[in-house]
């Protein structure tokens, strides 16, 4: 078992499951969980829990933690704040009933909005089950269940813009959440990357995780012209993804120009 696996199976071993609402509820929870401790391919695993409809920020969150592991030879586990996070979204994802009011069990607690980044409810235990039936049948080669909850509508695209939006706001602001931000885009951009998505989703970004990164490994987060670059993106993105799909041709045309020849003003 590699380091980031055992990082991640200590997570979910800690995670209060006994606050969940419902038998159907923990039931769930131990059957992922088993999915993603047996796995002989962790980050696939996580990619297709990502494109099941309302799991991706449980995903995405549990992929944040793998790549800090893999990076980080000496973590040892994830902070306490980790588990809250993952424990919420898990929570929103399933549409349990106190996901919204409180998280008990874990310190420092807080109320989740629906606006956090990827939040997205679930309507009840049979959407549930369904979501967690297409989770399981998941291989390699997407399938009919799979396609049907990937981004490729309205649902996580305002998701993913939602999260550009917040990462921007956060560099603007000059937050110490920035840089968390930062590295949820990049794992979101890095699945979009791989999978099976428009070609201008897929663009923009390959573009703008190769900016992402530059800046990040050249400490220009709180450079002028990144906060200027950022916010010539942030706009184009959210009206992008707030469009019917028929109608997204060259929305994205005016995110990707900046990000493009971005190399030229730094150099």
């Amino acid at each position: 078992m590699s380091q980031a696996q055992d990082v991640l199976r200590s997570l979910l071993n800690d995670l209060p499951i006994s606050e969940l609402s419902s038998d159907e509820h923990r039931s769930t929870f131990e059957k992922i969980k088993e999915r993603i401790n047996s796995a002989a391919d962790l980050k696939e695993e996580l990619s297709s829990l990502y494109k099941v409809q309302d799991f991706s920020d449980f995903a995405l969150g549990l992929m944040w933690i793998v790549d800090r592991a893999e990076k980080n030879p000496v973590m040892i586990g994830a902070s306490e704040e980790d588990e809250r996070l993952v424990f919420s979204s898990f929570r929103r994802a399933i549409g349990d009933a106190v996901a919204s009011e409180e998280t008990r069990g874990i310190p420092g607690g807080v109320t989740e909005t629906p606006e956090s980044a990827f939040a997205s409810l679930f309507q009840g235990e049979e959407q549930t089950q369904e979501a967690l039936s297409s989770f399981e049948s998941a291989s390699p080669e997407p399938t009919a269940a799979e396609e049907s909850a990937a981004p490729s509508g309205t649902g996580d695209e305002r998701s993913f813009s939602a999260l550009v939006e917040r990462f921007v706001e956060a560099t603007q602001s000059g937050d110490d959440s920035r840089t968390t931000y930062l590295d949820q885009v990049v794992s979101v951009c890095d699945v979009v990357i791989a999978g099976d998505f428009p070609y201008d989703y897929k663009e923009f970004c390959m573009l703008l995780t190769e900016f992402l990164r530059y800046i990040s490994e050249n400490q220009l987060l709180d450079d002028v012209r990144v906060m200027n670059i950022l916010s010539n993106v942030s706009s184009p993105v959210t009206q992008w993804a707030n469009t019917s799909p028929d109608e997204r041709t060259g929305l994205l045309e005016d995110a990707v120009a900046p990000l493009r020849d971005f190399k030229s003003l730094f150099e």
